[in-house]
This record gives structure tokens, sequence and C-alpha cells, in this order.
């Protein structure tokens, strides 16, 4: 598992936002790297001695020193990993940090997508938040530890996870957007001209002369380098954020085409372990928001298939077409 991915479900966890899945891929990590580790009912001693291996572990594979914490509850073996992992991670994260660079910022992602592609970029951030991104569309995401920044060149729809302490502030051409927590579009294809659409929530909008607009669901603000900010008296318009789900609608489409499709969307390598499930026809309509494990549970559904998933890499597995 590569270190955003684990950083990705640590967070997750703690925000008591991670699903089943993701849980259960968080325990198999701590089952591959404690080969000895013991699936029975811990005690407190137990699962002190448990986080101080983890943690041992955490040193050597990121190359970083930590004390670890003691948590005092009785869990089951299977969350009891998860839960020690969350916070000698948690430790990790905030220990390892040079106290002389605190605020310094970290250019966590830096992902541009192809014009040429048929295919959106689904990316979730560091902090579990996710972005949908058009094709030609360019995103710079830093975390200062007290704001988390991105910068957008094109067009891309965020789904923001909130934190109270730590504000995310998206830059796109000469429009900066304060989000809340929320859901909405962003299309800055030109500096001069920017265009905020909130799906639901609420973001605060304002431009380089200090006009600002406060959004709330169904509203748009609009600039552009002539009349400078200004927000739109009409609802959002229906269809604004049709564009996500383009690349996710299709028509007996052959399974090995589509892993082709998901594999680009989502930065992985599907491969099928029964080759014979490639020239099936598939037909779904997805909204384009799903998360790669949710598309693969519904056409798992459909298809009567089975998946597995290990850190990048899925496998498609089943007995062929119906």
């Amino acid at each position: 598992m590569d270190k955003n991915r684990l950083h990705t479900l640590i967070q997750k966890y703690i925000d008591q936002t991670a699903t089943p899945a993701e849980q259960e891929e968080l325990n198999n990590w701590y089952r591959q790297h404690n080969e000895e580790a013991e699936w029975k009912y811990l005690s407190a001693e137990a699962e002190e001695q448990a986080g101080k291996e983890i943690l041992q572990h955490l040193n050597r594979h990121i190359g970083q020193t930590a004390q670890p914490p003691v948590r005092r509850m009785r869990l089951y073996a299977g969350l009891a990993a998860a839960c020690i992992v969350a916070v000698a991670i948690t430790a990790w994260w905030l220990t390892s940090t040079d106290a002389r660079h605190i605020n310094r910022p970290v250019a966590d992602l830096n992902i541009t997508t192809s014009a040429q592609t048929e295919e959106n970029k689904f990316v979730v951030l560091p902090d579990s938040s996710t972005v949908i991104l058009r094709p030609g569309s360019h995103i710079v995401y830093h975390d200062t530890h007290k704001t988390r920044e991105l910068t957008l060149e094109g067009e891309a729809y965020f789904d923001i996870r909130h934190r109270a302490a730590q504000p995310f502030v998206i830059h796109a051409g000469k429009v900066q957007t304060t989000v809340m927590g929320t859901t909405f579009n962003i299309k800055a294809y030109s500096s001069d001209s920017v265009t905020v659409s909130v799906i639901s929530g609420s973001v605060k909008v304002s431009d380089a002369q200090n006009h600002t607009a406060v959004l709330h669901s169904r509203q748009e603000a609009v600039y552009d380098i002539t009349t400078n900010l200004r927000k739109q008296e009409q609802p959002l318009a229906e269809g604004t954020i049709a564009w996500t789900k383009a690349d996710m609608q299709f028509q007996d489409m052959p399974y090995a085409q589509l892993a082709e499709r998901l594999s680009r969307r989502y930065d992985v390598t599907i491969s099928f372990k029964n080759p014979a499930l490639e020239k099936c026809p598939i037909t779904g309509r997805f909204s384009g928001t799903e998360t790669l494990r949710e598309v693969l549970d519904i056409l798992s559904q459909t298809m009567g298939t089975t998946y597995t998933m290990q850190d990048r890499q899925v496998e498609l597995d089943g007995s062929g077409c119906f």
C-alpha cells in the first residue's frame, strides 16, 4: 500500500467515515506487516504492545521516529488493529515534522489530465476530499497544516471534507473560493473568466478587488475581467455538472473496454482472472461521483462477479457472461 493511500485510510478512520471495506483494507495492511499477530480478544496491555510493534514497523517503513501512544480500551482484534494504526500514524504525522518547517506548504498532489482523453479523473485528496477533473484540467494541492490550499486550471467538481480548524481554499484564476464543506463545480479555463456553482452546502467567493459573495445550494457566481465578481440571480442551471458522469454512462460495453476506462479514471490497474469476462457486455448509468469501490460493488452485483483490490491493483473474477 502506498503512503498516500495509507494516510487516506487512516484519516477516514479517524473521521469515522471509513466504510467496512476500507476498515478491512486497513486491517489487512496490519496483518501483512505483522505476521505474528494473534487475532483474538486483546487486553489493554496486549493492545499497547501491538501499538508499539506497529509504530516500530512505521519507523522502518517511513524512516521516522515517534513515541507510541497508549489507548486504554478493549476491542476485538480487527477493530483494535485499525484503531492502533490510526493512533500510531497520527502520532508519527504530528511528531515527524521539524518544528522549523511546521508552517511550510507541502505540495501533496500535482495532477494534470490529458485534453485528448475521454475519461474524467477521480482524485482522492490526502484529507479524504474528492475531486473529479475534466480532461485538460490541472490541480496542485498543498497542506500548510493551518489551511488546505488547491490551485485549479480547467474544470473540476469538488466534494470537500469539512474541518472547522482547517479551511479549504481553492484558487482559480483571479477568484478565491473558501469552502465550508460542500459539493460544487468550478470552471476556470482562463484566469479572466471563472464560474463557481454550488450543488450543496455553501462557499465564500472573492476576487482580486475584494468583491465577495456567499453562495448556498443551487447558486452560482461568475467572474470576468470586465464586470468582476457577480452573483447570479437565477437558480443553478440543470446540467451544470452533467460532464462528471459523461464517461460513466455506457451501453453494452465489453467489460475489458470498461476496465480500461476505469483504470484511467481511477488511476489503477485492472486485470481479469477469468478471461471469459472480458467480452461480457455491460450497461450502466452512474452519477460520476462514486468511488471505485462503489462502482465495483455495483458491477459485481450486476454481473455476478467478484473482485479483489490490493494497493492500486484490481483483479476481477467470475464464471463468465450470463
